[in-house]
């Protein structure tokens, strides 16, 4: 070689050296990272450790909703069937969690004694807290077999007179009658005639009555002549609506939306409506409990809901449930003057015999007892349809309940019974009362 390239030879050399030492060292450096990248990848697709899963968890708990609450159990609730246990996705993590539902045993046994009792061939309860929307007794029976959908939820019954209660509401929120206005009609007191409801001429059979009267004994002419010429198909159907006709019911478990027909084209199907008289007013016993805690609430419908808290498998809290309004759906002067007619039904309407005892005991002396009755025909399931919807106000409570039985021959108890039992027996579990005067005399 020659000597006078030799230093730049070794020169070289050492350059070479070097870049290829730095060239293995990032190499390893790369490969070290990309394992790395690797074993976090592993870790990931193995899951997250249980420290970071609880922490998520808790995140999420909090933005848990009834919809979510609904995927969990609704299907369930909806046959009858209330797990302690269920599985729920919080974000995307599976999560076992254990139920405290905000049914009370006692009264929840109580119903189901007294519907085992009675034997309707269908029965059908709900009471729920008027104020937060929380259902306390929720009781589906069938006669002679194991319940396979939940009654309660079914919105396939004909809500007979209980639409009287929306016609009612319509005419006084809107200022177009008042409890005391008198009201001309011809005919019996449950039929429906056409000419009984568009003709307007006076004769000798003309009777008056006021609508408090004529709620009370669920005059069918009257309500018809209420929604034709006093409310009109428009207002009326508004305000069907603010009583959850054809409209769904947000809440914890999955309920059958209820319906009214009507046009405004076909005059005779605003009075039917109107007067409950049709087949095609439908609604579940959930919806009813619904419209007398609305009128038992000043007005204002809550949310129902059935799980009242969740913990987890290590028995932390996850979900709390919480009041939360749905609308409006009187103002509360109607709402006053709706309970007007309510207490009409209870002291000398179509549940008095019922209600005898409960309103003129000194024991329920402060309590304000209000309802409404229906009896229809249906065909789903095929059978008579006997309603009471109504309440209990006392002290800061304000307890409503819908109750339902459908027989398809043999009576064996009416719904308006059932409801006063329950409430009767309600308020006494409360303690409200002393009732050792009474039961010393």
């Amino acid at each position: 070689m020659n000597q006078s390239w030799d230093p730049v030879y070794r020169r070289v050399r050492r350059q070479t050296s070097l870049v290829a030492t730095l060239s293995l060292f990032c190499g390893m450096v790369a490969i070290g990272v990309a394992a790395c990248t690797q074993d976090k990848s592993a870790n990931a697709e193995a899951g997250r450790s249980p420290s970071s899963d609880l922490a998520r968890v808790e995140e999420l708990s909090a933005l848990l909703t009834k919809e979510d609450i609904m995927r969990g159990v609704g299907e369930d609730v909806s046959r009858n069937h209330f797990p302690e246990q269920a599985r729920f996705e919080v974000g995307s993590i599976p999560v076992m969690a254990r139920l405290e539902y905000g049914i009370q045993a006692e009264e929840q046994a109580y119903m189901e004694k007294l519907l085992s009792q009675y034997r309707p061939d269908y029965g059908a309860f709900v009471a729920v807290d008027a104020k937060t929307g929380r259902v306390i007794t929720m009781v589906s029976r069938v006669q002679g077999r194991e319940t396979l959908e939940n009654l309660t939820l079914k919105a396939t019954f004909p809500a007979a007179s209980i639409f009287k209660i929306v016609t009612a509401g319509a005419v006084l929120d809107t200022n177009k009658a008042s409890p005391e206005t008198r009201i001309a009609f011809n005919g019996a007191n449950h039929t429906l005639y056409r000419r009984n409801v568009v003709e307007t001429k006076e004769n000798r059979w003309t009777r008056r009555m006021t609508l408090r009267e004529a709620f009370g004994s669920s005059v069918n002419t009257i309500f018809g002549k209420l929604g034709l010429f006093y409310a009109g198909p428009e207002i009326l159907r508004s305000y069907a609506e603010r009583f959850h006709f054809n409209q769904p019911i947000r809440a914890d478990f999955p309920v059958q939306i209820g319906y009214t027909r009507f046009t405004a084209q076909d005059p005779w199907s605003v009075a039917s409506a109107a007067s409950g008289f049709t087949l095609d007013n439908t609604m579940s016993p959930l919806q009813g409990a619904m419209i007398a805690a609305a009128v038992a609430n000043d007005g204002v419908m809550m949310e129902p809901y059935i799980v009242d808290r969740m913990f987890d498998e290590q028995g932390r809290a996850m979900y709390t449930a919480a009041p939360r309004r749905s609308h409006i759906v009187v103002g509360p002067e109607t709402a006053k003057s709706l309970r007007e007619l309510f207490e009409q039904t209870v002291m000398a309407g179509t549940s008095r015999k019922s209600f005898r005892q409960a309103v003129h005991k000194r024991r329920f002396e402060d309590v304000e007892f209000g309802g409404k009755t229906g009896s229809l025909t249906g065909l789903n399931p095929k059978g008579k349809c006997d309603w009471f919807v109504g309440y209990a106000r006392f002290g800061d409570q304000r307890i409503a309940v819908a109750a339902l039985t459908v027989n398809e021959a043999k009576w064996r108890v009416k719904s308006s019974n059932l409801a006063q039992m329950y409430l009767t027996q309600y308020i006494r579990s409360v303690g409200k009362f002393d009732t050792s005067s009474e039961s010393k005399r």
